[in-house]
């Protein structure tokens, strides 16, 4: 059985989270504004299905299915998500206007959230989350 990442998740930490939006081309003021806002995480897990609500300066909420392809808007536009299982990590491969991107979600032993976020010139950022 999979992890569950089922709670309320509260940002705790960021690692080079504005070269990789600069990297994803999004724009100097929004960088500065995504870079300072704490996001929460509302995810709820029932096996394969998943909802997860991000609340932030704007509050955002997608269901899906692992192995099943979704659509999204993200800053840098409409993209499509296939959400795979790698191990206990949760796996997006996203197609987006700026090429292909990877985002992953994994508890590690500390017991914290870790989504380990990769642009397509290799750019890679980390947010970190803490449960509620």
């Amino acid at each position: 059985m999979a992890v569950d990442f089922t709670g309320n998740w509260k940002h705790v930490e960021s690692e080079n989270f504005e070269a990789c939006l600069e990297a994803l081309g999004v724009n100097f003021a929004i960088r500065k504004i995504a870079k300072n806002t704490n996001p929460r995480l509302e995810i709820q897990q029932d096996g394969d299905n998943f909802k997860i609500k991000t609340v932030a300066l704007k509050t955002t909420e997608v269901k899906f299915k692992i192995g099943e392809e979704f659509e999204d808007d993200l800053p840098m536009g409409k993209v499509k998500i296939m959400p795979t299982w790698d191990g206990e990590k949760l796996h997006f491969d996203i197609d987006s206007p700026v090429g292909k991107l990877v985002n992953e979600r994994e508890i590690r032993s500390d017991g914290r959230l870790y989504l380990v976020m990769k642009a397509p010139d290799g750019t890679t950022c980390t947010r970190i989350f803490t449960k509620e």
